[in-house]
């Protein structure tokens, strides 16, 4: 159980990601088990003159919610949820699942509900969108369910959260600086990964735990925590090779680890028949069909299968991958590609997925500039100053 003492420094670091602003509306979701630490998030944004909202319900309500909510009932947008996100001026949700493995009985209905709650991340996450903070947490059954002792997950969660920003801050503007004027990004490992993109014109985004107004400007509103990245939307239509990942967690229902999974990707579009893991590829492949099904339903194209994002990792705590991508894409020394929606970001998909493949932390990393040069911004997982 996390100490209720880190509670205040906890919630000091999202309303520093998030920058509450006198008289705004802030939507604070989670899980009745993280009541306390919701409280104080209220009690924080209070302090800062704005108007707190807290919604949680308990593990149990959302299990007997799967079990008794239709997939119809779930295709259709909730309305009073829609209505609370058009009129909220930010939005912080802590990961709401006590034990997230209860989502994987139900893949129909999962399906379902990304279907109908996308127009609500369209108002979260479109344009003009709203300010937002995503943390993780950690419990018994999250532990279980990634197949680490509460003790680790607590550390990668918690622990990545309690790190040195200033310093973060500065790895995050020295990767900014080397990529600022890349064309290429070519990437390498022991284990099969070899892949180029093309980031050329590219916003660069650095997720460096901090709010700022030069981030904000350019239609970076949100944050995750922990933090720890630098990422881009790479050109969707260039970019081929191979990607291995030790191992991922099922985008649909974010409840059944994946291991072993090699993808490969040619025009910058994933061949899903290419695609292959040594344990769950049926999930692996049924989660593809399933987002591309969405996405050919809303915008006549298989928008799922394209690249999406390139991030390196950075945070300095976080140090393994257990599959759940909230921390093992901040991993320092790693590098991820996603596939799906790029248009929060700086890229032109729109998607119902995003869906994150963390490499091994022995990567190799260079950049390409326009005039032919090239630097090493990473060698065998380690950052090339």
């Amino acid at each position: 159980m996390i100490d209720p003492a880190m509670f205040p420094k906890l919630a000091e670091n999202i309303l520093n990601l998030l920058n509450v602003r006198d008289g705004e509306a802030i939507f604070i979701s989670g899980g009745i088990h993280e009541q306390g630490f919701l409280e104080e998030i209220g009690i924080q944004v209070a302090r800062r003159g704005a108007e707190p909202f807290i919604h949680s319900v308990s593990n149990d309500f959302q299990k007997r919610m799967l079990e008794t909510y239709t997939v119809d009932q779930y295709r259709r947008t909730p309305k009073i949820m829609k209505g609370v996100t058009e009129s909220m001026d930010a939005y912080v949700i802590i990961e709401p699942y006590f034990d997230p493995s209860i989502k994987s009985f139900y893949r129909e209905k999962m399906q379902a509900r990304s279907d109908g709650m996308f127009p609500i991340m369209q108002i979260i996450y479109g344009e003009p969108g709203k300010r937002w903070v995503y943390m993780g947490w950690a419990t018994e059954p999250m532990a279980k369910m990634y197949g680490v002792p509460v003790e680790i997950l607590e550390k990668l969660v918690i622990g990545g959260c309690n790190i040195d920003y200033g310093r973060l801050m500065v790895d995050c503007e020295y990767l900014r600086k080397v990529l600022d004027g890349g064309r290429y990004v070519h990437a390498t490992d022991p284990y099969g990964t070899d892949f180029k993109l093309n980031i050329e014109g590219r916003r660069l985004n650095l997720d460096d735990g901090l709010w700022s107004a030069e981030k904000e400007a350019e239609g970076n509103k949100g944050g995750n925590l922990p933090a720890g990245e630098v990422f881009v939307a790479p050109v969707e239509t260039f970019g081929e090779g191979r990607i291995y990942c030790p191992l991922t967690i099922d985008d649909l229902t974010r409840g059944i680890i994946i291991k072993g999974v090699t993808l490969e990707f040619k025009d910058g579009t994933l061949i899903p028949e290419k695609c292959t893991a040594d344990t769950n590829e049926s999930v692996l492949r049924d989660t593809l069909e399933k987002m591309v099904e969405l996405d050919i339903k809303k915008y006549g194209a298989p928008n799922a299968l394209k690249v999406a994002e390139l991030g390196i990792g950075l945070n300095p705590v976080i140090d393994r991958a257990i599959g759940y991508i909230l921390t093992d894409e901040k991993i320092g020394g790693s590098v991820h590609v996603a596939f799906g929606r790029s248009d929060m970001y700086g890229g032109n998909v729109q998607s119902n997925m995003h869906w994150d493949f963390v490499t091994s932390p022995e990567i190799t990393l260079e950049v390409e500039y326009k005039n032919g040069d090239k630097k090493l911004i990473m060698k065998d997982g380690k950052l090339q100053y």
